[in-house]
Order: structure tokens, then sequence, then C-alpha cells
């Protein structure tokens, strides 16, 4: 049991790095950003990107800064709706490159271009009223469903943070009293061995008279 209580009180003692945690939590939702990728391809945005790109990105966080936390669980948030939205972008960019492909093979175009050259000018077909609202509808519903996807995740972490932010406090007094109980325990131990030399001096006392 005391045992338990230490590991415990170890886990929340543990120094918090927020900077790397940050950047755990990018690196693994970028796993939800590739799922969104995917789908968007044959035709689907779904819920289920943000979904994976939150639990991923608080995982990552929770690995990279050795502790889980509010700020953990608003920072996963916070990169899973930055992934997602990179990953909009990047379909933007892939359906410019593709037009360019057709234009090109249709011969409307003079040249086709690369898909960094598309990644660099994709912006520049928002300005396009109906590519605007066509495309940012898309990325504002993928958004929304990423939310409704995050709910259960986001409040299963809560009520861990919260469990260990309650018994933190805990910890202290357990401590405290497993150290009185070993002092206790030196005590008695210093008195038997008091009590064996107190003996043992009698014994020699009563002997040398015989002697």
């Amino acid at each position: 049991m005391s045992m338990v209580t230490h590991e415990k009180t170890a886990d929340q003692t543990v120094e918090e790095n927020r900077v790397a945690g940050s950047v755990g939590a990018f690196l693994f939702a970028l796993a939800g950003g590739a799922i969104y990728f995917a789908l968007w391809q044959v035709g689907y945005v779904a819920a289920i990107s943000g979904l994976i790109a939150v639990v991923c990105a608080m995982k990552g966080y929770e690995l990279f800064a050795k502790k889980e936390s509010r700020f953990g669980i608003i920072i996963s948030v916070v990169m899973s709706v930055l992934v997602i939205s990179i990953a909009w972008y990047l379909c933007l960019s892939l359906d410019v490159y593709q037009a360019y492909q057709e234009w090109y093979e249709a011969g409307e175009v003079d040249s086709a271009i690369s898909f960094g050259d598309a990644v660099r000018n994709a912006y520049l077909f928002l300005s396009d009223p109906k590519i605007a609202r066509s495309y940012l509808l898309n990325l504002a519903f993928g958004i929304a469903l990423c939310a409704l996807g995050c709910i259960s995740p986001i409040r299963a972490a809560l009520r861990r943070t919260k469990k260990t932010a309650n018994a933190q406090p805990e910890a202290a007094p357990t401590a405290s009293a497993d150290a009185a109980q070993n002092d206790t325990f030196a005590s008695e131990d210093f008195n038997y061995d008091t009590g064996d030399r107190n003996d043992t001096d009698g014994q020699n006392n009563t002997g040398s008279p015989r002697e």
C-alpha cells in the first residue's frame, strides 16, 4: 500500500514540460490530419479524423511533457484544429494541382504545375467567392465534426486530471505517517539493543566476584 502511494506521489510531482508536450501533441495529431486528407480524396469529411487527432495529440502531450494536465488538453485541441486546417489546405492544393493537370491535357493552359507550386498558390483560388464558399464551408463543417468527436475523450481526460488533483493533497500525510512509523520501528529496535546490552553488563558484573 505504501509503495503504491509513493508511486502516485512521484507521478504527481513530475515537472510538466509544456514546450515538449506541445511539440508531441502536434506530431501525434498528424495522424488525424492524415486520415482527414485520405477521406477527402473519397469525398468524405468525417468526425473520426478529429477524434483520432485529439486522442493522439493528448497522448503525445502526455508522453513528451511527462504529465497530463488541463493545459495539455487545451493545447491538444488547438493542435488538432491546426492539423485539420493544414490537412484541409493540402486538400485544396491537391485539387488545384489535379485541376491544372486536366487543364493542361485539355489544352486550356500552356503548362502544368508541380504540387509544390499548387501549395504555394492555392490560397489565390479562394479569391473566387464560389470556390471560397465551398471550401470554407467544408473546413467549418470538418472542424464542427471534430469538435463533436472530441467531446468524449476530453471529458475523460478532464475527469482524470481532476481525480489526480484531488488525490495530490492526500500524498503528504501518508508520507508523514510512513516516516513516523519508520521512526517508531527504529526507536523500538534501539530499545531492544539497549536492553540486550544491559543484560550482558549484568552478567559480567555478577560474574566478576566469583572469579
